[in-house]
């Protein structure tokens, strides 16, 4: 699901534990999310109107379901860097 002003800017595909075929998403997000906790640092807490980058990453059971993300990245090549680096690997490949 999206958030109002968010949109999808990246797709593609990976195998998870070698194996199994998992969507992978990056969004733009006009709002950097903080963590709500009321006893965080508000530049952490509190959420921030700036232009982020977040990456979803699909269901291994279950094809466009995406139930987890990464935190805020500043840029879109850092998302990219950051996924192809060190979170998914070699098999990491873009559709769009």
């Amino acid at each position: 699901m999206l958030y109002p002003g968010q949109e999808i800017v990246k797709e593609g595909v990976f195998l998870y534990d070698g194996e199994v075929e998992c969507d992978i998403r990056i969004i733009r997000s006009p709002v950097r999310f903080g963590t709500g906790d009321h006893e965080d640092e508000p530049h952490v807490g509190d959420d921030v109107e700036q232009i982020v980058f977040y990456v979803l990453y699909g269901s291994t059971t279950e094809r466009g379901v995406f139930g987890s993300g990464s935190g805020a990245y500043e840029s879109l090549q850092e998302a990219m860097t950051q996924l192809a680096a060190t979170a998914i690997g070699p098999t990491l490949r873009w559709t769009t």
